[in-house]
């Protein structure tokens, strides 16, 4: 080999070992980023679900307190009821549809829907048919009557809305 040749040949190779170093820094740093990004996502997942844990506590605290208050009665009495015993019980039943719609509040604020189902037109990726029955009044495909309620979070359904369908 000339002379020459040789120092371009040394300049050439020590490039080539700094490239060579350069790449696997940055692999490595890209690796590292990697596993950054994916255990930020998951503290965020995490702090998330505390977020909408902590919004149900005073949900679950008014569940609890409403069931120290529930009224007492035995079915054979229901018509033997006092005026003040029924409205205790109108009373206890207002205040389970309040703590209902507070839970439903703090839901929806994280994202839930509820899927639309009667009177609305049958849609496999939203409704599970649990029958199909003919009717007269309601065209076909239309929903009837919603069996179980179903649920979304943006376009991802969570759980199917369980429906009667018509047949026409």
């Amino acid at each position: 080999m000339p002379k020459k040749a040789e120092p371009k040949l040394n300049h050439l190779e020590k490039k080539l070992k700094d490239e060579h170093e350069a790449r696997l820094r940055l692999t490595a740093e890209f690796a590292n980023f990697q596993r950054r990004t994916e255990e930020e996502k998951k503290q965020i997942a995490e702090r998330s679900k505390a977020h909408l844990l902590e919004e149900l506590f005073p949900i679950m605290d008014n569940l609890q307190r409403s069931s120290t208050h529930a009224p007492e009665i035995n079915i054979d009495e229901v018509g033997a009821l006092s005026e003040d015993e029924l409205k205790k019980m109108t009373n206890y039943f207002h205040g389970l549809r309040l703590i209902e719609k507070q839970l439903e509040q703090v839901l929806s604020e994280a994202g839930l829907k509820k899927i639309p189902t009667v009177g609305h037109e049958f849609d496999p990726a939203l409704h599970e048919a649990i029958s199909h029955e003919p009717s007269l009044e309601v065209p076909e495909d239309a929903i009837i009557a919603e069996v179980e309620s179903g649920w979304s979070v943006g376009d991802h359904v969570l759980k199917p809305a369980k429906v009667r369908v018509s047949k026409g």
